[in-house]
């Protein structure tokens, strides 16, 4: 048995990293990948816990399956332990994970980018998390992660996130406001360039921006090659054409191969500054020099390739041998090989693309190399670079070139693999951009340009070898000082390139000279000049022909001057020459220009005159100079008689000389200054000179020499008496620099003395000087105590500053340059003055500044005195900060032309106006930089820098200074921040630093300032003005000031603005309550509310990522503010009245808040509210207190409230406010409240009732009116109607009867809009009274008065009664306008116009087509459905044209959840109750309304009487017929046939305002049977009757109809007729047994009687008629009829009637007739059924039989006149044909569709069916010309029926089942109808029709057809022989015979149409199948209807 242990607590937390699906066993817990676990207990093998979303639910689950994590519990939650980068990418791929999900279901283009993202943050996630990375390479994934989070935020429009520098998410609770917005802003920026620079995907630390290298790595070299080579590389110029850097070296073998550097093929060029690199054309040149013989010898050997230096290694021996260049010693190698450094080609490549973009560039590059032939290498570089007469390049070298920026430290640093320590170092050949002190340097680039030498006794040009060496005075070589390139030991001798045979070689090769500082005095260069020849033996015999020298150091004591020089070349005689006296030739003159015309000569040498040497000198030396002027200075000691000109001479010196010697210049003039005998003369020389110094270091070129000048102050100077004399000139150049100047003759100044220009110049560069002296008095008081003399002369140095200032002369640039410098000054005068006496100085120098001189000046030493140390001390800030707020003010105040406040303001709303036309954003307009922004955006920089100081924790007491800055600039900050345009990016700095000052202000500070500016009698106004900031800031209509992704920032500003209304509430109520101000308080109360509803405080609508971190950081300070806002509320006492109806809205959207705690607190104000209005004083005159005092003067009702209660929450439910917590919430205090209150019991309990009602009204609205249902959202929009009715407000009503119109002309149901609209038109009267702003329209906003709007709004009703072919209505609507215009305004014209529309309207009655509506009771039933519907019956007005099964289809479209029931029967509890959805759908009959009583007995057209028959009626019914034995006889009998019958009553009728009402009351009995027989035949007469009339009226009219029905009467061969009645009812035998149907029998014999004389005449009509291929049939019928005449009359007596067949009552025209009218009357409908989606009629005249009997049993029809007719009808015709013929083609499907009135010899259907059957046999038949009879019935309809297409069929296939039941046989029923195929009376079949007929449906084919194909029907023809078949179908429908024909009905289930049913007949008489098809028209659609496939 297992042991079950609780767990260690460090093992309590794990994540399942495997499906665990074990449900079939017990105690198991189910856990999928990732699932977070808590583990409580364990076992060996199993761990007991639950899961972490699941804690109800908890099992066992193995451990094998769980992965152990270490956790943290954070708000009781188990927490993976993880770093905060890692938990930060967790939490944002979950946030991103929702969101690009939907961003994939709804196709949005950046899903790809989103997922791309997190993709890459999952990655870097895994990389944190493996704890495999080293720190450096874990601070790059993090700040990689960091940005793709901000910028993937940004792309989904999340929150940003306000990080430092290293990437973690800033504490914005530590740093002040404006910090925390400068932090936004840089964020911003981050994110954007971030979005540029997708490819940087890291953050580099800040660079040296001074230093630039280029890296450089020789790969390999393809060329031809027999000999060693040297390459030298270097970076060139070639804009100037000249190197740029010194060269490097690589040895490269005749192998192919690189020697001595195989491991080492690198070199990095260093020193290179920006304008290095923004040369216009730098190239990377690669010179070739062979080395070998003279002529180059063409090998056996193919072209070599090199082999990559990786690849190659040589060993130590074969690299020896391969060293073939010049050794050290200068000479051959020690085999004395014969060697010449021959021209072999260049190589070069453009670097300025590389450059500028290094990553275009990964990889190798190739140069392109060429060989020199007879050119010289620069030469044929020249070529190369100009691209010109090159030739064929196939030699190249591979390279690789990598651009790195910084330091050679942070190089080595940054890059270790790049740059490590055996790479050489090529320098540039000059100074860096950046010269360190402790970069000492000393070289000396030396070029041998080039030559001219004579012949001499030679015939031929030379070849000349130049080999120049460095010699000491003894003329003694000095090794190892010269050096070819970087990567190449030093020599001791450089030997030039042999060009062959040239007397006037160009070299231009340049090398290093390094001499020690020491020796450089004592040593020159020395040139010799050797022929060497091509021949190897005579080159051994060869001798140097010539010698020149070169001094390094002049007799001055400066070194060789830089630039070109022409050395004199002397000859050596080798017999003469001395060779032990080395240095003989130093006493001859070096250069050309020392010659001066002489020929010198010495031992051995002499001149050789033609013959010189070119070379150029560029010294690189931080210790040697080449000033002559600067060295006198230096050493001043030892010439003084100089040392004036050496002054003046200084400021000659060029500045790169300068800086070089910066510290000895300033070492020798302080010693000057200190030691000199005449300070009178040289102190103001050397003072100029030092000023002049510092004037050369602050140079743009040279200012970060700066740093060698502060080292130079703080550690190298050692003057303590220095301070003396300085501080004496500047005092001596102020004085003269302010004393009154002469002046011209027009009172003029003259031209600017040199005094001003010096003070000038002194005060630029004073704070140099002041540290000077400072640094001297420090040193001075080390060495001697405090001496108190020097206070008194810098208080007195300050004074004279002050005075400076106040001089009338033109000092402004002296002044201005003080005030520049006054924060350092000050700094550091700080060391050796109190702090104090120096504020107080600062605060003299500026205020002596007169207004608006210097502004700008003043504004920057402010802001530079913010930041100084000085500052920072409290009681100097105390003395500074009042006066640079001051000055900020004033600053932003100004009012200067073109620079005031106003005009600030109209250049940024100009701005944004011009931004708006054009269409652009304000930023990309060409705008200067005007001095107004500088000005606001200087005053911006120095507000924050103050707050941001204030803000800090080491800068001491900070209380007195928030309270200086918020007197002084809180009320000017607020007006600059709400006066300046939201488009402009100052407007947020200003609102930061408005709330930075509102942030550390506290109670005291609120105090101070209410009293000042209640002293000032401003204090209204300021809190009028914060609390309108306040709310504009929060403001969903403003713009935002803040961007809506600054989270941090927004929820700070809220932070603050909730302190500032609590201090502000607190103040409202001490000065503004007593004497009282509504409109503060009302301010306060706006801003509070919009306030504490903005969307930033709604945390209920976050993600719960973002609610953790808002509750983390700000907690929901919504509780806080309601708090307030109650609070002040009850603060107002007798005044709350004034506030009743204004307050309503805003506090009861503060109170909708989802926050339960919120809610409670605010929703007693309202009851609250109630209690005020109604105590209040009906007086206007009299305050809220005086009905304490008489309560008669009550109000007593607070309908105001009431009013305004109802109208807002309309209003805030509606966009969203609110739910049904809300509403318990509201109606459960609310009514305890009204409970305990003794007044408001009853009303206060009921306006709760009817508020909650409305609630629950509003809150099913606004869920439902999103529905797709259109019945759900126009039923909530009616019963928001109803209410609003009930409660009597106008307006809502109003506005919603708009909403229910709009919602049906959205859907085109126009009569039910026209009767909508009709609601408005019953508010009105027919008077010329002005309306009131409640009853005015949208639709009609220029009608002013009653009678205006009200006939505008008929004018619509009768537009919308038109369209929806009411012509009835439209026609009322008429005679009321016309009333108007004949009585009351008497406007013939408009009279006369509305006559013709009203004639209009009675004839489209009766000429144009008309749908009468069918209507379906619907039950609803369940708990699914929205609480309007939960078990619910209604009464539904169906579609034009829509059949029962289109109709359940769409009732299942809106319900797609709901079930459709089989039965009628009323369901139990469990549907009822259930949460399920059912359905119950069955057709109901119109019940007329008894008005309409009055076309009974009139002969009157169909088209009238039938729309009364489906209009305005609000009763309905349908029947259910059940059986009953108690009649007696079989069950079968007629007697036992009885119907239940159910009455329904609508709420209103129909149509109406809805297109469905609910029922309000049922009724359900019963009918027997006889009664049932007095229905059938009362229909039956009053259906003959109205065909007679009908085609009496009508002779085009077909005949067929009437020949049915005829034959159904008289020759009932199955159906048996009225004989069963006979049979059953009037027998002496039933009377006996039921004595109470008397009345009813003699009715029945009455009716029976009265349809003889109805038959004599439609028989006769029918003679009249009938085409002669039915003149047979006529006198079947004639005798039918005899027999049938004979037997009733002798039985029931004659009757008589009152249609005579040779009068008129009406006839119509031929344009009565339809276009599509054809002969198939046989297939009339009683009552139109079409489907709303194919317009098909569902009801005929006649049954169609079986698709295997109809083909015999038609065979010899034909309702034609004329066979030859078919083949002249139109394909137009034949599609209108087809349509009338299929719209007769489908039967019913239920018991309660309407009847088939087929020909019978029983009466047809029940009460005012008949002239509904009627009214739809006319359908298609009064509307249209007169057209040709077509041949209806078809002859074959099997054998040639064309096969149904693929689609249709797979379309029927996949449509549900019908809700038909299964069908009995009937035998031998004389009522068939009312047999039931299955007795059951739950069947949802039911019946209305009571016709023998309709009992059995009429037969169809088995197979059933969609209504869209009509292919199953063919040409019929009647045939002579019809009597036959006329015969043979009576028999088959006639009850009096006794037939026993087999009934077989088949059920076919369809949901478009209902199920369709067929009976089997047999039938003889086979017709002819070579009759023509006839035509086949369409069906007609629907125009409202949308079919359902």
């Amino acid at each position: 048995m297992s042991v079950w242990s609780d767990c260690n607590a460090k093992q309590a937390f794990g994540i399942a990293k495997c499906n665990f699906d074990q449900e079939n066993k017990p105690h198991r817990l189910n856990l999928d990948v990732g699932d977070a676990v808590i583990i409580l207990k364990e076992t060996t093998h199993w761990y007991y816990g639950y899961r972490q979303k699941a804690k109800e639910t908890r099992g066992i689950f193995p451990k094998t399956y769980i992965h152990l994590c270490e956790y943290n519990i954070v708000n009781g939650e188990f927490c993976i332990q993880r770093t905060d980068i890692v938990e930060e990418i967790t939490k944002v791929l979950l946030e991103w994970g929702s969101i690009a999900k939907s961003y994939f279901l709804s196709t949005n283009p950046s899903f790809s980018k989103i997922r791309r993202k997190m993709n890459e943050l999952n990655n870097n996630r895994a990389a944190l998390i493996s704890g495999n990375l080293p720190l450096d390479e874990v601070r790059k994934v993090k700040l990689l992660a960091t940005n793709q989070i901000d910028t993937g935020n940004k792309l989904l429009g999340l929150d940003m996130v306000v990080r430092d520098e290293s990437g973690d998410i800033l504490d914005t609770n530590a740093i002040c406001t404006t910090e925390l917005y400068e932090q936004h802003v840089h964020a911003v920026q981050r994110i954007e360039k971030a979005n540029r620079l997708t490819s940087d995907r890291g953050t580099t630390r800040t660079l040296n921006k001074y230093s630039h290298n280029i890296l450089l790595h020789v790969n390999a070299f393809v060329c031809k090659f027999q000999e060693d080579s040297d390459l030298l590389f270097c970076l060139f110029d070639g804009e100037n054409h000249k190197p740029i850097s010194e060269n490097y070296v690589v040895k490269w073998s005749r192998t192919g191969a690189a020697l001595e550097q195989i491991d080492n093929n690198r070199v990095l060029f260093t020193d290179l500054s920006k304008s290095d690199l923004a040369i216009s054309k730098m190239y990377l040149v690669c010179y070739a020099i062979r080395i070998g013989s003279m002529e180059f010898k063409e090998s056996v050997e193919s072209k070599r390739t090199s082999i990559s230096m990786a690849n190659t290694m040589l060993n130590a021996s074969s690299r020896k041998a391969s060293q073939l260049s010049v050794s050290s010693s200068g000479s051959s190698g020690s085999t004395g090989e014969y060697v010449i450094r021959r021209p072999f080609g260049v190589a070069c490549k453009d670097l300025t693309p590389i450059i500028n973009n290094a990553d275009d560039f990964r990889g190798n590059l190739d140069l392109p190399f060429i060989m020199c032939d007879k050119d010289t290498l620069d030469g044929t570089l020249r070529k190369l670079i100009s691209n010109k007469d090159i030739g064929k390049i196939d030699s190249k070298m591979a390279v690789t070139i990598e651009v790195l920026r910084g330091d050679i430290k942070q190089i080595k640093e940054d890059f270790p693999r790049l740059v490590h320590t055996n790479v050489p170092v090529a320098r540039k050949m000059g100074f860096p951009e950046v010269i360190l002190p402790g970069d000492v340097r000393n070289d000396l680039y030396l070029t041998i340009c080039g030559g001219e030498f004579s012949r001499i006794a030679k015939t031929s040009e030379k070849n000349v070898e130049v080999s120049v060496c460095v010699a000491n005075e003894q003329g003694y070589l000095v090794p190892g000082v010269l050096s070819i390139g970087a990567g190449h030991p030093p020599i001791d001798e450089y030997k030039s390139v042999v060009y062959y045979h040239d007397d006037k070689p160009k070299w231009q090769e340049t090398f290093k000279i390094h001499v020690p500082i020491e020796d450089f005095k004592q040593c020159h260069l020395r040139f010799v000049l050797k022929h060497r020849s091509s021949n190897e033996q005579k080159d051994r015999s060869e001798k140097p022909f010539g010698l020149a020298y070169m001094r390094l150091m002049q007799a001055n004591g400066t070194t060789i001057p830089q630039g070109q020089h022409t050395l004199a070349v002397y000859k050596i005689d080798h017999k003469k020459y001395d060779k032990t006296v080395a240095n003989c030739y130093l006493e001859l003159p070096s250069t050309v220009a020392d010659l001066q015309g002489t020929k010198p000569s010495i031992g051995g040498l002499s001149l050789l005159p033609k013959d010189h040497l070119s070379i150029g000198v560029n010294l690189c030396s931080t210790k040697l100079t080449q000033s002559v002027s600067l060295l006198g200075l230096l050493n001043w000691s030892a010439h003084k008689e100089t040392l004036e000109q050496s002054l003046k001479a200084l400021t000659l010196v060029p500045g790169e000389e300068v800086v070089k010697f910066l510290q000895d210049i300033l070492d020798a003039l302080f010693n000057i200054l200190v030691e000199n005998d005449d300070p009178e003369k040289y102190d103001q020389l050397v003072f100029m000179s030092i000023i002049y110094l510092i004037e050369t270091v602050s140079d743009l070129k040279y200012q970060h020499f700066l740093t060698v000048l502060d080292v130079y102050i703080n550690e190298s100077f050692s003057f303590t008496l220095a301070y003396t004399k300085l501080m004496d000139v500047l005092q001596k150049n102020i004085r003269e620099a302010i004393s009154p100047k002469e002046k011209s003759a027009d009172g003029n100044n003259l031209e600017e003395s040199l005094e001003v220009r010096r003070l000038y110049k002194t005060t630029r560069y004073l704070h140099y000087v002041m540290k000077f002296v400072i640094r001297s008095r420090l040193l001075y008081t080390e060495m001697n105590c405090t001496d108190l003399d020097f206070a008194s002369r810098l208080q007195e140095l300050l004074r004279m500053f002050i005075d400076m200032i106040g001089c009338p002369s033109n000092l402004l640039k002296s002044e201005g340059a003080l005030l520049k410098n006054l924060h350092i000054i000050a700094t550091d005068l700080m060391q050796v003055f109190d702090q104090e006496p120096l504020s107080v100085s600062i605060v003299e120098i500026l205020e002596k500044f007169p207004p608006r001189r210097l502004t700008q000046s003043k504004m920057g030493c402010i802001k530079d005195f913010v930041d100084t140390k000085l500052f920072t001390l409290p009681k100097c800030r105390a003395i500074l900060l009042p006066v640079f707020c001051k000055h900020i003010k004033d600053h932003l105040e100004s009012k200067e032309e073109g620079d005031s406040k106003t005009d600030i303001w109209q250049q940024e709303k100009n701005l944004s106006k011009a931004a708006k036309v054009l269409g652009q954003k304000k930023s990309q307009l060409h705008t200067c930089d005007t001095t107004a922004n500088k000005k606001i955006t200087e005053c911006i920089n120095i507000m924050n820098n103050i707050l941001k100081l204030l803000f800090r924790s080491d800068v001491g007491a900070t209380h007195n200074d928030i309270r200086d800055v918020m007197i002084i600039l809180l009320r000017t900050v607020m007006k600059a921040a709400q006066a300046l345009d939201r488009d402009t990016g100052l407007v947020g700095k200003f609102f930061a630093i408005m709330l930075g000052i509102l942030q550390r202000m506290d109670a005291q500070h609120y105090e101070y300032f209410v009293k000042d500016l209640h002293q000032h009698g401003e204090l209204k106004v300021f809190v009028t003005e914060i609390l309108l900031t306040f709310e504009q800031l929060v403001s969903p209509i403003q713009k935002a000031v803040f961007p809506r992704d600054w989270m941090d920032m927004i929820m700070h500003q809220n932070t603050v603005i909730l302190g500032a209304l609590q201090h502000l509430a607190v103040v409202i109520t001490d000065y503004f309550l007593c004497p009282f101000e509504k409109q503060i308080w009302s301010n306060f109360f706006q801003c509070s509310i919009a306030f504490l509803v903005q969307s930033p405080l709604q945390l209920n609508d976050f993600n719960d990522n973002k609610r953790q971190i808002v509750f983390a950081r700000y907690r929901d300070i919504r509780k806080d503010t309601a708090k307030e806002i109650r609070k002040m509320w009850f603060q107002l006492g007798q005044h709350k009245p004034k506030f009743v109806p204004q307050l309503v809205e805003p506090i009861l959207e503060m109170s909708m808040i989802p926050e339960m705690e919120l809610r409670r607190e605010t929703i007693p104000i309202f009851f609250d509210m109630m209690q005020c209005e109604y105590y209040s004083s009906r007086l206007e005159l009299e305050s809220y207190g005086d009905t304490k005092y008489n309560n008669a003067h009550h109000k007593g009702n607070f309908s105001d409230f009431k009013t305004a209660m109802i109208e807002k929450l309309d209003i805030l439910i509606g966009a969203g406010k609110g739910d049904a917590e809300y509403k318990k919430l509201f109606e459960e205090i609310m009514l305890e409240r009204c409970a305990a209150h003794s007044t408001l019991n009853v009303d206060g309990t009921a306006f709760v009732q009817m508020v909650t009602r409305l609630m629950d009204k509003l809150l099913e609205y606004r869920f439902i009116i999103q529905d797709e249902s259109k019945e759900n959202r126009m039923a909530c929009t009616f019963s928001l109607l109803q209410f609003y009715s009930d409660v009597d407000l106008k307006e809502m009503y109003i506005r919603y009867v708009y909403k229910l119109c709009a919602l049906h002309m959205e859907f085109e149901n126009y009569t039910e809009a026209a009767f909508t609209l009709k609601l408005h038109t019953n508010l009105l009267r027919w008077t010329d009274t002005e309306l009131s702003p409640q009853l005015r329209s949208s639709r009609h906003h220029q009608c002013r008065t009653h009678r205006q709007l009200k006939e505008a709004l008929y004018f619509d009703i009768m537009d919308y009664f038109d369209k929806g072919k009411q012509w009835e209505c439209a026609i009322d609507m008429c005679k009321v306008l016309a009333r108007q215009y004949e009585e009351e305004i008497y406007d013939y014209i408009k009279l006369a116009e509305l006559l013709k529309r009203m004639a209009l309207f009675f004839e489209k009655i009766l000429k144009e087509l008309r749908h009468s509506s069918e209507y379906f009771r619907v039950c609803f039933y369940g708990r699914g459905f929205p609480r309007l519907l939960q078990n619910k019956v209604y009464i539904f007005r169906g579609k034009e044209y829509e059949r029962h099964s289109d109709f359940c289809t769409r009732m299942l479209v809106q319900h797609p959840q709901a079930e459709l029931m089989q039965t009628l029967e009323a369901p139990g509890e469990d549907i009822t109750n259930s949460d399920g959805q059912y359905i119950q759908v069955n057709k109901v009959e119109p019940i007329m309304n008894p008005d309409c009583a009055k076309f009974n007995d009139k002969i009157i057209s169909n088209e009238i009487v039938k729309y009364f028959t489906a209009n305005n009626v609000q009763k309905f019914q349908f029947s259910r017929p059940f059986r009953d034995s108690s009649g007696g006889g079989h069950m079968d009998d007629v007697r036992n046939l009885w119907l239940e019958r159910t009455e329904l009553l609508a709420s209103f009728p129909l149509p109406g305002v809805l297109r469905w009402f609910p029922v309000v009351e049922t009724n359900t009995f019963k009918i027997s049977p006889l009664e049932r027989a007095v229905e059938i035949m009362r229909d039956t007469n009053r259906d003959v009757r109205q065909l007679v009339i009908l085609h009496r009226s009508d002779e085009t009219l077909h005949i067929n109809p009437l020949t049915m029905k005829l034959n159904g009467i008289v020759d009932p061969a199955v159906m048996g007729g009225f004989a069963k009645y006979e049979e059953a009812f009037l027998v002496e035998e039933y009377l006996e047994q039921n004595p109470d149907d008397k009345e009813l029998v003699e009715e029945l014999k009455d009716l029976i009687a009265l349809q003889i004389p109805l038959l004599e005449i439609a028989i006769q009509l029918h003679r009249q008629r009938a085409p002669e291929s039915l003149k047979a049939l006529q006198e079947h019928l004639e005798k039918c009829f005899s027999d049938m005449k004979r037997h009733v009359e002798t039985q029931y007596g004659e009757k008589t009637c009152d249609l005579k067949i040779d009068s008129v009552v009406m006839r119509r025209t031929n344009s009565f007739l339809p276009a599509g009218f054809d002969g198939s009357y046989n297939r009339h409908s009683e009552t139109s059924m079409g489907s709303s989606d194919s317009g098909l009629s569902k009801s005929t005249f006649l049954p169609r039989p079986q698709t295997n009997s109809i083909k015999s049993t038609l065979a010899s029809l034909s309702f034609n006149t004329s066979k030859g007719k078919d083949k002249d009808k139109t394909p137009a015709k034949r599609r209108s044909m087809k349509k009338d013929r299929d719209a007769l083609s489908l039967p019913s499907s239920q018991w309660y569709t309407p009847p088939l009135t087929t020909i019978t010899s029983t009466p047809e259907k029940e009460i005012n069916t008949s002239i509904a059957s009627l009214a739809s046999a006319s359908n298609s038949s009064l509307s249209g010309p007169k057209t040709p009879d077509p041949h209806v019935l078809t002859e074959e309809l099997t054998p040639k029926r064309p096969l149904r297409s693929e689609k249709e069929k797979e379309r029927r296939l996949s449509r549900p089942s019908s809700i038909a039941t299964p069908t009995a046989s009937i035998k031998n029923f004389p009522d068939t109808r009312s047999l039931s195929e299955s007795s059951n009376r739950n069947s949802v079949e039911t019946t209305d029709s009571t016709s023998e007929e309709d009992i059995r449906p009429p037969p169809l084919p088995a197979k059933s057809r969609d209504s869209t194909d009509f292919s199953s029907l063919h040409s019929m023809d009647w045939a002579p022989n019809g009597y036959a078949l006329l015969s043979q179908m009576s028999n088959t429908s006639s009850s009096s015979m006794s037939t026993t024909t087999t009934l077989t009905k088949t059920s076919i289930t369809n949901t478009t149409y209902e199920y369709l049913q067929a009976t089997n007949f047999s039938v003889v008489n086979a017709i002819d199948g070579s009759k023509p098809r006839p035509p086949t028209p369409p069906p007609k659609p629907s125009r409202h209807s949308k079919h359902i496939p």
